[in-house]
């Protein structure tokens, strides 16, 4: 059975996000698809579940057994294995344990998974009682690469950097309590022109991911190309593959190599001129030998 794992970035997870990631079932299955993993707050608080009484006394039987402070599970250490695991994208030893406790924003049980690493005490709120403790914090830990993409995507693909606008979109201010009531566009024509905006927004994003991707192709199957060709400076290598950044620095100086090498066209023409405008490159013999500013290429 396929589920997906969502790992919630806040630290301040919400009952109503447990209470819909379980509304979203499998028909065939009759189990839940989503899958939320979530850091726990510090002064987080949950319950074992009551006992029922032996004898039924007066009042409404309580819903919630005894109070625990899930820090303060981490001094018990004889609940806690050890098993090698990779945290972060390094082998180490850690400590785990996982608790099936009440939590109270869900009126329901939670998987609380506490694990002792080498970056310290790490409790994660699961929203799937079965949920292997282990797989849950590598899954966790394994998120920062999706940081990193969000990273590559805005500062070196400029996906974030869309200029489209029109004038059916209601005007908005800067300060979020003063868009609380915002006009709807007016007329067909309006909400037309508006979904057409928000479709170039999408087809903008996406093409800038499969931008990314490739690169990151580029720089999976080339990488000794791509070092050969990479004239930047690098103090120290941090690894073996060139990053996002230097694969792009590449590709970009080769298409600029091609363009000056091609027969002078009309568009062409209107390129070399901007790039001299810009005076990136010295206006010089655009056959044999050009210069670049700062370094020579044949």
């Amino acid at each position: 059975m396929f589920t997906a794992s969502l790992l919630w970035m806040l630290f301040s997870p919400s009952g109503d996000v447990f209470k819909l990631a379980g509304s979203v079932l499998s028909v065939q299955h009759q189990s839940p698809l989503i899958t939320l993993i979530i850091r726990a707050k510090k002064n987080c608080v949950a319950y074992f579940e009551a006992q029922t009484p032996e004898k039924k006394g007066p009042g409404r039987p309580p819903e919630y057994g005894e109070k625990v402070q899930l820090l303060e599970l981490f001094d018990h250490q004889h609940l806690f294995s050890k098993i090698e695991c990779t945290i972060y994208g390094k082998v180490e030893e850690i400590s785990i344990t996982s608790l099936d406790l009440l939590w109270k924003p869900t009126a329901g049980l939670i998987r609380f998974v506490l694990a002792i690493t080498s970056r310290g005490p790490i409790v994660l709120m699961c929203s799937d009682l079965h949920q292997d403790a282990v797989m849950a914090l590598e899954l966790y830990c394994a998120r920062v690469r999706i940081e990193t993409m969000f990273d590559m995507l805005k500062n070196v693909m400029g996906v974030f950097r869309y200029r489209f606008w029109t004038k059916g979109l209601p005007r908005h201010s800067r300060k979020p309590r003063k868009n609380k009531y915002l006009s709807p566009p007016k007329g067909i024509d309006q909400k037309r022109k508006v979904r057409r905006c928000f479709d170039a927004y999408e087809r903008f994003v996406m093409i800038g991911s499969i931008a990314l991707g490739l690169l990151q192709l580029i720089s999976l199957k080339y990488q000794n190309s791509v070092w050969r060709e990479f004239q930047g400076f690098l103090r120290t290598k941090s690894r073996t593959l060139p990053s996002e950044r230097t694969v792009k620095s590449v590709i970009a100086n080769l298409l600029i190599l091609d363009l000056f090498s091609s027969a002078p066209g009309a568009i062409i023409r209107e390129i070399q001129k901007y790039r001299f405008k810009k005076k990136m490159f010295k206006p010089g013999a655009l056959t044999g030998k050009w210069v670049q500013i700062g370094r020579a290429h044949v």
